[in-house]
């Protein structure tokens, strides 16, 4: 082995030690981590010995692992060539996953052969499959040889005696409500593989080619009432703006030229495959052909393709860094484009001061982990600009706004809002309307990656607060009574809360209340639906507005 590649691993091991750990387990990400259904994970192009692949790839697996997914997978093109030194560095970045317990599946990409004596990595069709086999065999089946993960979701359950040694080109699996068809068309071709693979053709299973085995694993998926996904590494389109060097022609089978492009979507619509999941071009876009659709996800670590005098990187061009979710839940898809930041890499730019019924638009960048190759150093969180050319190819890089205090910022819904947000807090919009007067902060959230920054809405001049009374000094339990008044000279928030030995017990308001008339807070001597002992509690009554707070607090006496 070449000093320079001993050097290269030994980096790799330092960079698996060093990803990035749970900073606060307490975090909430976005997009969320689902509570129900099935969580998956994807990404491709991880190219770990690019210029920028160690600094992208391990946030890649770090950040993916710590939403605990069923399971991820990936389209291939894990170094600049399939070497075993190099492909063994690749497997020693996943052992992140591992060690969490998460099973991981990979496909061949056009990088993952070792080009022969005196071709560029990547462009010899022939290339050698050779070293990947003898790397990933003891991958557990059918990836490798090893016996499939231990889970009652995943089948086959058990490695065939029909299965050769060593790693899988193309398989098959059904993992929960899913059932995952590994193509390899990593020759620039379907077609062109299917001499080439491992197993060969014709299989123990009567298979001549891989369009014959994807039709019998899409039937089977069919027949079982699962959703078919189809991971291979060259997508059937290219959907970047205009196609610049080092990639001047589409950037698919064939560089656009073969035949298998038109044929397999034909077939992956009649198969009635749900959605296919590619990688080969270093960037983030999605389209639909047929009924099926196509997520290309080729940001996991290999340097974007971009010439600076024509195109930029960034959310109007796909050219970004990240992973996709994947959730399943009731034969229902949905899926998230993620992209990865560096530490504390997020900007939020936006009025320091709202007035009451007033809206202002919040906006965000983020600096992912690039700093050889082309930077990548302010992502935009927001939709692409529907004017661009491809505008209906770029996903939108997930985020979601959140107000720390709807009282005072009321966030204001996006014509097409995501549905899992709660709506009293959160916007994809980044717009906020002031309600109340008082202080908040405005928080952007992108995967594990968060910043906010504080919001005032500010009272009018002169006093807030006319009066704050108490109510009745004794109560019997089940028998309402005022407990406290407040009257405000102007708008603000009021907080009531019943107290015992210095607890909290009950909220008896907690509003803006804007009213000239007086805020009345009554009280039956109840809390967590049922009647409190009798004794001595205390009603606390706080005005919150954007200067001091105003309290008071009184003792109310519960009689049995």
């Amino acid at each position: 082995m070449s000093r320079s590649l001993v050097t290269a691993l030994a980096v790799v091991t330092a960079a698996v030690a060093a990803s990035p750990a749970s900073a606060d387990e307490s975090k909430q990400p976005w997009p969320p981590a689902p509570d129900r259904g099935s969580l998956f994970v994807h990404f491709g192009e991880e190219h770990w010995n690019d210029d920028d692949g160690l600094r992208i790839l391990p946030t890649v697996i770090a950040d993916s692992a710590r939403y605990e997914p069923d399971l991820v997978t990936m389209s291939g093109d894990k170094a600049n060539n399939g070497t075993i030194a190099q492909l063994q560095g690749w497997k020693s970045l996943m052992e992140v996953y591992d060690r969490e317990g998460i099973p991981y599946f990979a496909g061949v990409g056009n990088h993952d052969r070792q080009a022969g004596p005196g071709l560029p990595p990547g462009v010899d069709p022939l290339g050698s499959l050779a070293p990947y086999m003898q790397v990933f065999s003891d991958r557990p089946y059918p990836f490798g040889d090893s016996p499939p993960p231990n889970d009652p979701l995943f089948s086959p359950t058990s490695r065939p005696a029909s299965d050769p040694a060593g790693a899988s080109s193309h398989y098959a699996f059904e993992y929960g409500p899913v059932r995952w068809i590994f193509i390899d068309n990593s020759c620039y071709s379907i077609v062109n593989c299917d001499p080439l693979q491992s197993p060969p053709f014709p299989d123990a299973d009567g298979h001549t080619s891989q369009y014959d085995f994807l039709a019998d694993e899409a039937a089977i998926a069919n027949a079982e009432g699962d959703l078919a996904f189809v991971v291979m590494h060259m997508p059937t389109q290219d959907n970047r703006p205009g196609h610049t060097q080092p990639t001047p022609f589409p950037h698919t089978m064939g560089e656009g030229t073969s035949p298998d492009n038109a044929q397999f979507e034909q077939a992956a619509s009649a198969a009635g495959v749900d959605a296919v999941l590619t990688g080969h071009i270093k960037g983030q876009w999605q389209y639909t052909a047929g009924n099926t659709a196509y997520y290309t996800d080729g940001g996991a670590g290999g340097e974007v393709y971009v010439d600076e005098d024509e195109e930029e990187v960034g959310v109007d061009s796909g050219y970004w860094h990240g992973y996709r979710l994947l959730q399943v839940e009731g034969g229902q898809i949905t899926s998230d484009a993620v992209p990865v930041f560096s530490a504390a890499g997020i900007t939020v730019s936006g009025p320091a001061s709202i007035g009451k019924g007033q809206s202002a638009e919040f906006s965000a960048v983020g600096a992912q982990p690039t700093e050889v190759g082309p930077r990548v150093d302010a992502l935009e969180l927001r939709e692409p600009d529907p004017a661009v050319s491809n505008a209906a190819w770029l996903p939108t890089p997930a985020h979601i706004w959140t107000t720390a205090n709807p009282l005072v910022l009321r966030p204001v819904a996006a014509a097409n809002d995501d549905p899992r947000r709660d709506p009293r807090t959160q916007t994809t919009s980044g717009v906020f309307e002031g309600l109340c007067p008082g202080n908040a902060d405005v928080e952007v959230t992108s995967g594990w990656e968060s910043e906010s920054v504080p919001v005032t809405v500010p009272s009018d001049p002169g006093r807030i607060v006319r009066s704050i009374r108490a109510g009745a000094a004794r109560l019997r339990a089940g028998h309402p009574v005022r407990v406290a008044a407040v009257r405000l000279a102007q708008p603000a928030q009021v907080t009531v809360q019943v107290l015992r030995h210095g607890r909290k017990i009950r909220t008896l308001a907690d509003t803006c209340h804007r009213s000239a008339k007086r805020l009345k807070a009554t009280w039956s001597g109840r809390a967590d639906g049922k009647r409190v002992k009798a004794g001595r509690y205390k009603v606390r009554v706080i005005v919150r507005s954007d200067r001091k707070p105003v309290k008071r607090a009184f003792a109310v006496h519960v009689r049995g």
